[in-house]
């Protein structure tokens, strides 16, 4: 009966499985291909540019914004901020927004920079839940820098209220968990300042990992790969998702994420919209989407642009189970926007991000855990029945795995011939060589919790988790 069964439908499912292996690969070396131009193109605009003259000039340096959630981040807060006050930029405020911590992370930004709670109006355009208070510093070396203490509404709630105290026209939205590099901002406005013929909605900047890397009052003094497997497969990940994923996109204006972790926006657009959607789980992702809609819909031309350099450091999970956490948020936050927008899959009104992007994160983000569980299966069976053609199946096995190993190799290359981070060849040997391991125990687990990310949306557990820190020089 199994036998029978198997028979009928193997035609059509080797079919399937080729045409889906093959539009992966075709998509892979398409994304691999303009990664590679948008880079080189991206040096060779860049390389003699004077970032001063945006320094020194009133009328070309546009008002920022940072912005900063926080919850229970007192590891990593005193450092993160210290590294948003040392920024090289003149007209830019720092708002940090303590989401109703339950340690002593406001405690320790209280004495570390002299805080005291103030009277201050706020213009509720986009509702939040309860402030607080609102904090600035006795020390006028900490003039541009505001703490809003407020009840605990989760981070999209607390950048709203961070929208609502801002003051500036655009603003940069990051992780508290994170350290900025001192030019950031100078290189994340250029975009803005440069574009005369359409609308830069948002920035986005590459990622890198801060794990075992050694830090002093905000600054990175020390960049190393650490022994810890974990960090170092998501290593190779940031890699390859900043400098071939985003690069590619952004190259065809098709970027529908700008990682929470670093970003710019018109704070008008933010506000017209609505702000984040506090209900979102994916509310980075979900926010872009909803802006570039407004936009195409009031058909205003717009872009959302990338940049390839190292411009931000973040802590990444050390443990698998912190790990997982983040993974089923992010499998749940995925599907979770791409249901709220599904209007958007293969609407031409919507140009790249409908035709392009969102059948993309469809087909290849969402969908492929299950074609990958699904794969397995049908192998099982058709070993069972004694029906396996070894040579087939091995050889595309094989092929599909130093396919995977290349296109890390590929992303750890682009890093090191542009920007690179890492100046021990041991260091850039340990990331070669662990990407070899990556399909036996790594990828697994990502496939098993993006399979458990979608039952625990399914039965509606929307909760993030807790990402428990263990704070820089720790790792």
């Amino acid at each position: 009966m199994i036998r029978s069964v198997v028979e009928m439908i193997s035609p059509t499912v080797d079919f399937l499985v080729l045409l889906y292996s093959f539009a992966l690969v075709v998509s892979y070396v398409l994304m691999g291909g303009l990664a590679f131009y948008g880079l080189i193109r991206y040096i060779a605009k860049n390389k003699s540019t004077n970032y001063n003259a945006i320094f020194y000039s009133d009328s070309l340096e546009p008002s920022v914004s940072v912005i900063a959630s926080c919850y229970n981040e007192s590891l990593t807060i005193v450092d993160c901020l210290h590294s948003l006050l040392t920024l090289r930029y003149d007209n830019y405020e720092v708002i940090v927004v303590n989401d109703g911590s339950k340690d002593n992370t406001l405690e320790k930004v209280c004495e570390e920079f002299e805080l005291e709670k103030i009277d201050y109006f706020i213009h509720e355009r986009i509702p939040t839940k309860q402030v607080r208070g609102v904090y600035k510093s006795r020390n006028k070396a900490y003039y541009n820098l505001i703490v809003v203490d407020k009840e605990n509404g989760g981070k999209a709630d607390a950048m709203n209220a961070g929208f609502n105290i801002s003051t500036r026209l655009y603003a940069v939205c990051i992780d508290v968990d994170s350290v900025l590099a001192p030019d950031a901002l100078l290189k994340l406005v250029k975009p803005i300042i440069e574009s005369s013929m359409s609308v830069v909605a948002s920035v986005g900047g590459a990622v890198h990992v801060a794990n075992g890397c050694l830090l002093r009052r905000g600054t990175l003094v020390e960049k190393k790969v650490p022994a810890n497997y974990m960090v170092r497969m998501q290593i190779i990940e940031y890699l390859r998702t900043f400098l071939i994923g985003r690069i590619a996109f952004g190259k065809i204006n098709g970027l529908m994420l700008v990682s929470g972790a670093l970003g710019i926006f018109r704070k008008d657009l933010v506000l017209e919209v609505g702000g984040y959607r506090t209900q979102s789980i994916g509310e980075d992702m979900e926010l872009i989407i909803r802006i570039r809609k407004y936009l195409y819909e009031h058909k205003m031309r717009h872009r959302v642009v990338y940049i390839p350099e190292p411009l931000l450091w973040t802590e990444v999970p050390s443990s698998g189970t912190i790990l997982e956490r983040q993974r089923t948020r992010w499998s749940r936050g995925l599907i979770d926007t791409l249901r709220l927008h599904k209007n958007v899959f293969f609407n031409r009104r919507y140009g790249v991000l409908g035709m392009v992007s969102f059948p993309y994160f469809v087909f290849f983000e969402w969908l492929a855990p299950f074609v990958e569980v699904l794969g397995m299966i049908y192998v099982a069976l058709l070993i069972f029945c004694g029906m396996i053609q070894w040579k087939v199946y091995l050889f595309l096995f094989v092929f599909m795995y130093l396919f995977g190993v290349c296109f890390s190799f590929l992303g750890i290359f682009l890093s090191e011939m542009t920007y690179p981070v890492y100046n021990s060849k041991k260091d850039l040997m340990k990331l070669y060589l662990t990407s070899f391991t990556e399909i036996f125990f790594y990828h697994p687990r990502i496939v098993y919790w993006a399979l458990k990310g979608n039952w625990m949306y399914l039965r509606g557990q929307n909760k993030w988790g807790d990402m428990v820190r263990q704070g820089f020089n720790k790792q």
